[in-house]
């Protein structure tokens, strides 16, 4: 035990100085604490005079002293932690209220090559422009393209791939289409951010903040999906900016094994930086021998809905879809795969491989990717690639309307094959 001298120098060094008032709020709180009842009792009664007993033993006078400085450090330190607002993800939906232009990078875990995103809104936030490039390894039966969105306009430049020269493709009259808009969704840090709070709100996702000291380190914010969610065995982990509250990164996990694996990282700059008005004419960067396609000639892909719930009309179109193929009338099925001209579909994967009949259709679910709007329409079918038969199910096909045809619905198959 320390001796009554080591305490009383102690006390000392701490330069603390005490007033009527906070020795007495100190004197209650220790009078609770005395194992002496009849102290406490007389205390209670007299209160002037249970401070002079107790100021009058040096031990008690420094016992009080000591919890004062306990207090008061206690004290300070709730009021800096307190004094600090925490994260909330409201900042950073307040911060991109205000977004302008951005660039992005998205990776993939199994390729190097990354996605580019660049996008400017309009000072209503609307998008007024896009441009991005979809590397060869996002969808190898068309190779790498680079698209632009501006001024009613879309542009798709195809690069060319063996067995396929490059094109431009251009369609007019039309707003955003749906993919552009997903990829939009997707790329958003707002977006993301507001459908996470959708998210917690139903009690679909778990969130863990962690907020270093250090204002140099990010905000870590790790939204784990729960059972109840469209999603479940999903993670998104973001990291903000602790000066902007901007998101600067983020990583989506799925489940597999046990074990969260990583799927995919973006990464945000550039934010509100003007971005080149040539980044959004294809015109000036496609050579003048590539071959020009009007893409308006599409504008009858798809089914439309009519009275069809929208169950009814995605499982139809997947029917149909397969039938035209059984059938080899590849234009039809084309019509229903996002307009596919005829002779693409012969050289892809359904020209090397005959599908027979249809196995089952089942109940269509929601898109797995909650940014994604339209439906899943889980199949089987039996196919014969090579001279081998079997059965085969799809990621897919994820089936929804036509954007541009908003006001009298048309359906299409839009990927998952």
């Amino acid at each position: 035990m320390r001796s009554l001298k080591d305490i009383k120098k102690s006390v000392a060094q701490a330069g603390i100085h005490t007033t009527p008032a906070a020795d007495q709020a100190v004197l209650e709180r220790l009078l609770e604490q005395l194992p002496d009842n009849s102290m406490r009792t007389a205390a209670d009664q007299d209160q002037p005079r249970g401070r002079r007993i107790i100021m009058k033993n040096p031990i008690m006078k420094l016992a009080l002293s000591a919890a004062f400085i306990g207090g008061v450090s206690l004290f300070i330190v709730l009021t800096v932690k307190t004094s600090a607002p925490a994260y909330a993800l409201e900042q950073t939906v307040a911060a991109n209220n205000q977004l302008r232009s951005l660039h992005m990078k998205s990776f993939a875990a199994a390729h190097g090559e990354p996605k580019e995103f660049w996008l400017q809104c309009d000072e209503s936030g609307h998008i007024q422009d896009a441009r991005w490039y979809m590397p060869a390894w996002d969808a190898p039966e068309d190779g790498a393209k680079a698209i632009v969105w501006k001024g009613g306009r879309l542009q798709i430049w195809f690069k060319g791939r063996l067995g396929r020269p490059p094109c431009l493709v251009t369609y007019t009259r039309q707003q955003p289409p749906f993919w552009l808009l997903d990829f939009a969704r997707m790329s958003d840090p707002k977006i993301r951010i507001a459908r996470l709070k959708e998210a917690q709100a139903k009690d679909e996702v778990e969130l863990e903040i962690q907020e270093p000291a250090d204002q140099a380190q990010p905000i870590v914010v790790t939204a784990t999906y729960l059972r109840q969610s469209p999603s479940p065995g999903r993670r998104t982990v973001l990291r903000v900016d602790q000066m902007t509250k901007l998101v600067t990164s983020v990583e989506v996990f799925v489940l597999e094994d046990g074990q969260y694996a990583l799927q995919y990282r973006q990464e945000f700059s550039e934010y509100n930086v003007p971005i080149d008005a040539a980044m959004f004419d294809l015109n000036l960067l496609v050579p003048a021998d590539v071959r020009r396609i009007d893409g308006d000639a599409r504008e009858n892909s798809g089914l439309p809905q009519g009275a069809l719930s929208d169950n009814e009309i995605a499982v139809k179109v997947v029917r149909q879809f397969f039938e035209a193929l059984i059938a080899r009338d590849y234009e039809t099925a084309g019509q229903l795969y996002c307009g596919t001209p005829a002779e693409e579909l012969k050289q892809g994967f359904f020209g090397k491989t005959r599908i027979i009949r249809i196995v089952e259709i089942g109940e269509p679910t929601p898109h797995p990717i909650p940014e994604i709007e339209g439906l899943r329409v889980p199949c089987k079918v039996e196919i014969e690639k090579e001279g081998v038969k079997s059965e085969w199910e799809p990621y897919g096909p994820f089936v929804r309307t036509i954007h541009r045809r908003s006001d009298h619905p048309r359906w299409e198959i839009h990927g998952g094959l």
